[in-house]
C-alpha cells in the first residue's frame, strides 16, 4: 500500500550551517506529488541524468582550454600571479567573443594580448 505526500520545497530548502540526513525510498511505492503529477523513479532517473549532463557541459565550457595541474606561468613551479582587470559591458563582451571564436579561454586571450603588447613596446 502506497502513501501520499505532497512536498512543500521550504521544507526541503538547505541553508549553510544546517545538518541533513538523508533516506532512500521507492519512489515506485511511495506516491510523491510534484506539480500535481506523480513523481516516479523513472522521472528521477530522468531528471538525474538530465543534472548530469547540465553539469558536465557548464564544467567542460568552464575548462575549456586549461590543462588542470599545468605548468606554473612564471616558472620553475611558482605561484603564478594574477590581475583584475574592470571592462566596460561592451568590450567584456568583445572579450568573450573573441575568445570564444579563438577556442581559448578569456584568460588564455588576454594574456596573448598582453604579452604581444608588451613585447611591442
Amino acid at each position: 500500500m502506497s502513501s501520499l505526500h505532497r512536498l512543500d520545497p521550504e521544507r526541503y530548502r538547505v541553508r549553510a550551517g544546517d545538518t541533513v540526513e538523508f533516506s532512500e525510498i521507492d519512489l515506485d511505492q511511495e506516491a510523491i506529488i510534484m506539480d500535481g503529477h506523480r513523481y516516479t523513479e523513472a522521472d528521477a532517473a530522468a531528471d538525474a541524468d538530465r543534472l548530469e549532463a547540465t553539469f558536465e557541459e557548464r564544467h567542460a565550457a568552464r575548462t575549456r582550454g586549461l590543462k588542470p595541474g599545468g605548468k606554473s606561468l612564471s616558472g620553475g613551479g611558482a605561484h603564478s600571479p594574477r590581475i583584475q582587470v574592470v571592462l566596460p559591458a561592451e568590450a567584456n563582451d568583445e572579450v568573450h567573443r573573441r575568445a570564444s571564436a579563438e577556442g581559448m579561454s578569456v584568460s588564455r586571450w588576454a594574456r596573448r594580448v598582453i604579452e604581444r603588447e608588451l613585447a611591442a613596446a
